[in-house]
C-alpha cells in the first residue's frame, strides 16, 4: 500500500461512496426470490404440532433469514463503492460477525412464524389471531434490522456511523412490511385463496421489507476509516459468492416445488378417471378434513373397474359393492387378514412397495382373469388401501368410518365437448352421457370412457379427535373456502360438489331407524328395473335403509288381534278400507281396534302416495323388523305387517319427492349392516374362509421370498390354465360376496331358492293351535315365521326376504284366491 492510500484517505476520515445501480437491483431480486422460497415453503408445510411443521417452519425461516436477508445484504453492500474504488478501502467482513448475522435472523423468524402457526390458525378469538400475526411482523422486521446492523459491525477497516432516525425509519418499514405480508397470507391461506399470484405479492411485500430497510438505513450510514486492508482485493467477494450460490439453491427448491406441483395436478386429473377411495371426515361445526392442499385424504384403488360385460355397471347394485358396504361396517372382521391380502398383491405385483411420491401404486388388474379372481383382487385393493389411509391419518381401521351409499362419478367435466362458431368464440356444450332427467324414460346407461368413480368412507369426529387431526396436519374447513380448489381435483362442476358435500353431511348425520318396540304397518313396493337388472324397493328419501311405515301398535297384537287381521289377509288396501268402512258403529273393543288400523292405513297410504300402493296386497304374517339385531345388551323386538306390491314397469316415476328407489339386493345388505346384526359375525366367518388361506406359506409364494413382485407380467410366469398359482388359491365357491345379489332373471323366485356356498337356512315355525271343532276357526299365535339359525352357518332372512316370498305367493291368482276364501289357512 503506497503513501497515496494514506495521503488520500487519512485515518479518521470518511471517504464519498456511490453505488453501482445493477447491483442495486439484483439485490432486490435476491430478495425477492428467497421471499418466494420461504412463501412455497410456507405454504406446502404440515399445519401442526408435529415434528414435521417443526422441520418445514424452520426451513421456512432457514430460506429468509438466509437467503432474502442475509444473502441481499452482502450482495447489496457489494454495490456500495467508496472513494474512487481503491481495493485498499473497499468493505470487508469478520468471519465471526458474518456467520452470527446469519443465525441469528433465522432464530428469531422461527420464533416468529411458530407464534402465527400456533395462534393465528384455528382460534376464533379476533385479538388473539391478531396479536399473533403482529409478533410474527414484530419478530420477522427485528431480524431483518438486526442481520443489517449486525453485518455491517463486522467491517473489519470501518467504523460505522449510523444516524437514528434513519435506524428508526428503516426498523419500521421492515415491522410494517412482514406483518402486511405474513398478514395477508395468513389470512388467504386461511380461506384457502393461496394461489400463486397471491403468494408472488407476498414475496414481493417480503422483498420490499428487506430492500426498503437495507437501502433506507444505508441511506444513514457513514464510514469511518480505522485502517486499511493488506491482501487480495478478492477477498470481498467471498460473501458474494456464498449469497449466489446460497440464491441458486433457492431457485433450484423453487422449480423443485414447481414440479411436484405440477406432477400433483396431473396426478388428480388421473386420479379424475380411477377408481379412487376418500375419506370425508367432518367435525362438529360440519366442517370438512382437508389436507394442507386443500384436498380429501384419498389413495387411487385401481385405474379403472373391469366390467365384465358390456352393460355392467359398478353401482350399488353389484355385489361387489355390497361387500365393501358390509365389511366397511365390520372392519374388525377383516383387519387382521389386511396384511396376508398386501403380501399377496404385492407378490403378483398389483401394488408396488413404494413409489418416489411415498405412496404405494397400484396397477389396472388383469381383465384377461376369471370373474372371481377379479373381484377377490379388487376387493383386497379396498381393504389394502383402506388401511394405507387410516396409516397416513394415524388412527385405526376400525375408526375410519363407513363406506357411503353410492359410487360417486369423477372427471365429468372431462366430459364436456368444446367447439368454436363461426366467430372463433369458444363454446362447451353440455355434459355427454349423463342420465336423462326424464324419470318417465328410465335411467340411462352412462358413458363412463374417460371418467372416474369415487368410493367414500364417512364419519364424524368429536372436538378432541378433531384437534389430534389438525395436530398431525390436516384442517377443517368449510366448502365455501375449498370447494374450488376440490371441484377441480375431482374434475367436477362446484354445483355437483355441493350437493355431494352436503350428501355425505347428511349420511353422516344419520341416526339409525330401527325401532326397538311396537308393532308397524308398511308398504312393501317393488319395481322392475326398466333396463331388466333386477327389482327395486320404495323407500324414504330420509331412511332408504327403512321401509315406509307408520306406527300400528306400542306392544305385539293379541291372538284375539292377529286373528281378526288375518281376514285381510289377501286383500288389496282399497278393498281393506271398504271392509272396514262397512264395519259396525259399535263402541267395543275390536271396532276400536279396526279404527285404528283403519286409521293407520290412511297415514301410511299420506306417507307413500303411490297408486300402487291402493293394489298392494296385505299380508296378515307379522314379521320381525330386526332379525337377530341388538342395542344396548337388548335385541329389538319390533314387528311389521306389510302391504305388499309391483308396480308396472313403464311407470318409473314417484309420486312423491320424500321417495326414492333403491336396489332390492342393496336394500337387503343395508338390513344386514346395522350395528349388533348377528350377521356381521357370519360374513367374517365366510372372509376368513374365502382368504385365510393367503396366510398358507407355499414356497416361493412367500411374501419375503425372491418371487417377483414387481409387475404382473413377472407373474404370469407362474400362471397355470389362465391363474397363478396364488390366485387360485381363492377359490370361487367360496367368494364371501356370492348370493348378495339374486340372479335377475330368477328376482321373483322366493329367496330360499337362492344358492348360498356355506349351505342353506334352517328354519322353524312356532305354531300353537288351539282345540276347536271348526277347522276355518283355528287360531295362529305367533302368525310369522320366525328363524332360529346358527351363527356359523348361514345368514338368517331378513324381512325383506320374506316380504318378497309373500309378493311372489300373492301373485299366483290361485293362491290368493284360496287366500280370501280361508283366511286362516296358511
Amino acid at each position: 500500500m503506497g503513501p497515496i492510500i494514506e495521503e488520500l484517505y487519512p485515518i479518521g476520515s470518511r471517504p464519498g461512496i456511490h453505488y453501482l445501480p445493477h447491483l442495486i437491483f439484483i439485490s432486490y431480486i435476491v430478495s425477492l426470490i428467497g421471499a418466494f422460497t420461504t412463501v412455497e415453503l410456507l405454504h406446502r408445510r404440515v399445519s401442526g404440532s408435529g415434528w414435521r411443521s417443526l422441520v418445514q417452519l424452520g426451513a421456512c425461516a432457514v430460506s429468509f433469514g438466509l437467503v432474502a436477508i442475509w444473502c441481499m445484504h452482502f450482495v447489496g453492500n457489494r454495490a456500495i463503492i467508496v472513494g474512487r474504488g481503491e481495493s485498499e478501502i473497499q468493505l470487508y467482513y469478520n468471519a465471526t460477525y458474518t456467520t452470527v448475522s446469519a443465525i441469528l435472523p433465522i432464530v428469531v423468524i422461527f420464533m416468529g412464524l411458530l407464534a402465527a402457526d400456533r395462534f393465528y390458525k384455528n382460534n376464533k378469538n379476533a385479538s388473539t389471531r391478531y396479536a399473533a400475526l403482529l409478533i410474527c411482523g414484530v419478530c420477522c422486521g427485528a431480524s431483518v434490522t438486526a442481520m443489517h446492523y449486525l453485518g455491517n459491525q463486522g467491517t473489519t477497516n470501518y467504523q460505522i456511523r449510523n444516524t437514528p432516525a434513519f435506524v428508526i425509519g428503516a426498523a419500521a418499514i421492515a415491522i410494517v412490511a412482514c406483518f402486511v405480508a405474513f398478514s395477508l397470507f395468513f389470512h388467504w391461506s386461511g380461506h384457502w385463496m393461496n394461489v400463486i399470484w397471491r403468494r408472488i405479492i407476498v414475496a414481493f411485500f417480503l422483498a420490499v421489507a428487506v430492500c426498503g430497510m437495507h437501502w433506507t438505513a444505508a441511506a444513514g450510514t457513514s464510514y469511518e476509516i480505522r485502517g486499511y486492508h493488506r491482501g487480495s482485493g478478492a477477498a470481498r467477494n467471498i460473501n458474494v459468492i456464498v449469497a449466489v450460490c446460497l440464491c441458486l439453491g433457492a431457485c433450484g427448491v423453487c422449480f423443485t416445488m414447481g414440479f411436484i406441483k405440477q406432477r400433483q395436478q396431473r396426478k388428480e386429473r388421473d386420479r379424475a378417471k380411477q377408481v379412487v377411495l376418500a375419506v370425508a371426515t367432518f367435525d362438529s361445526d360440519g366442517r370438512l378434513l382437508v389436507t394442507p392442499g386443500g384436498l380429501l385424504p384419498c389413495q387411487t384403488i385401481t385405474r379403472q373397474f373391469h366390467q365384465r360385460t358390456f352393460d355392467e355397471e359398478f353401482n350399488i347394485r353389484h355385489p361387489v359393492f355390497q361387500w365393501l358396504y358390509r365389511v366397511s361396517r365390520n372392519w374388525s372382521g377383516i383387519v387382521d387378514l389386511i396384511p396376508a391380502m398386501r403380501d399377496h398383491l404385492q407378490h403378483m405385483g398389483y401394488v408396488q412397495v413404494s413409489t418416489p411420491l411415498g405412496n404405494p401404486s397400484r396397477d389396472s388388474l388383469d381383465t384377461e382373469e376369471g370373474d372371481s379372481t377379479y373381484s377377490a383382487i379388487f376387493r383386497q385393493m379396498f381393504c389394502v388401501t383402506a388401511q394405507d389411509i387410516a396409516r397416513s391419518m394415524e388412527t385405526r381401521l376400525q375408526d375410519l368410518g363407513y363406506l357411503f351409499e353410492d359410487v360417486l362419478t369423477t372427471g365429468t367435466l372431462l366430459t364436456k365437448i368444446m367447439f368454436r362458431d363461426g366467430q372463433g368464440k369458444t363454446i362447451i356444450a353440455n355434459d355427454v352421457g349423463l342420465p336423462r332427467k326424464d324419470v318417465e324414460a328410465g335411467p340411462e346407461q352412462p358413458i363412463l370412457f374417460g371418467r372416474g368413480q369415487l368410493l367414500v368412507l364417512t364419519r364424524k369426529v368429536g372436538k378432541e379427535e378433531s384437534n389430534r387431526l389438525q395436530n398431525i396436519g390436516y384442517r377443517f374447513a368449510s366448502t365455501d373456502q375449498i370447494g374450488d380448489q376440490l371441484a377441480r381435483s375431482m374434475q367436477i362442476s362446484r354445483h355437483d360438489l355441493n350437493d355431494l358435500i352436503a350428501r355425505l353431511q347428511t349420511y353422516c348425520d344419520r341416526k339409525a331407524a330401527m325401532p326397538r318396540y311396537g308393532t308397524y304397518l308398511a308398504s312393501f313396493l317393488l319395481q322392475p328395473s326398466p333396463v331388466m337388472k333386477g327389482l327395486d324397493v320404495i323407500v324414504s328419501k330420509a331412511c332408504p335403509d327403512r321401509l315406509p311405515m307408520v306406527k300400528f301398535m306400542s306392544d305385539e297384537p293379541t291372538p284375539k288381534q292377529l286373528r281378526m287381521l288375518s281376514a285381510f289377509n289377501g286383500f288389496t288396501l282399497d278393498e281393506c278400507l271398504i271392509r272396514l268402512s262397512s264395519a259396525s258403529g259399535l263402541v267395543t273393543a275390536d271396532d276400536v281396534f279396526m279404527e285404528k288400523f283403519r286409521n293407520c292405513i290412511q297415514e301410511l297410504v299420506g306417507e307413500v302416495p303411490e297408486p300402487a300402493l291402493r293394489q298392494a296386497t296385505f299380508s296378515s304374517q307379522q314379521l320381525d323388523i330386526a332379525h337377530g339385531i341388538s342395542g344396548q345388551n337388548e335385541a329389538l323386538q319390533a314387528t311389521v305387517f306389510a302391504f305388499c306390491g309391483i308396480k308396472e314397469v313403464y311407470n318409473q316415476s314417484l309420486s312423491s319427492q320424500k321417495l326414492r328407489y333403491v336396489p332390492l339386493s342393496f336394500f337387503k345388505a343395508s338390513l344386514r349392516s346395522y350395528p349388533g346384526c348377528p350377521d356381521h359375525a357370519i360374513l367374517a366367518h365366510e372372509n376368513h374362509k374365502e382368504f385365510g388361506s393367503l396366510f398358507a406359506p407355499t414356497g416361493d409364494f412367500s411374501s419375503h421370498g425372491n418371487g417377483p413382485k414387481s409387475s404382473p407380467k413377472w407373474a404370469s410366469i407362474f400362471r397355470s390354465n389362465g391363474k397363478t398359482m396364488s390366485e387360485s388359491i381363492v377359490q370361487a365357491d367360496s367368494s364371501s360376496e356370492q348370493g348378495l345379489v339374486p340372479n335377475p332373471q330368477t328376482s321373483l323366485d322366493p329367496p330360499n331358492s337362492m344358492t348360498n356356498p356355506f349351505g342353506g337356512i334352517m328354519v322353524s315355525q312356532e305354531v300353537i293351535i288351539s282345540q276347536v271343532a271348526d277347522v276355518s276357526q283355528i287360531e295362529l299365535h305367533e302368525m310369522g315365521v320366525r328363524s332360529q339359525v346358527s351363527a356359523g352357518d348361514s345368514e338368517q332372512m331378513t324381512v325383506a326376504d320374506r316380504l318378497l316370498s309373500i309378493t311372489t305367493s300373492f301373485r299366483d291368482p290361485h293362491a290368493r284366491l284360496l287366500t280370501k276364501e280361508h283366511p286362516a289357512r296358511r
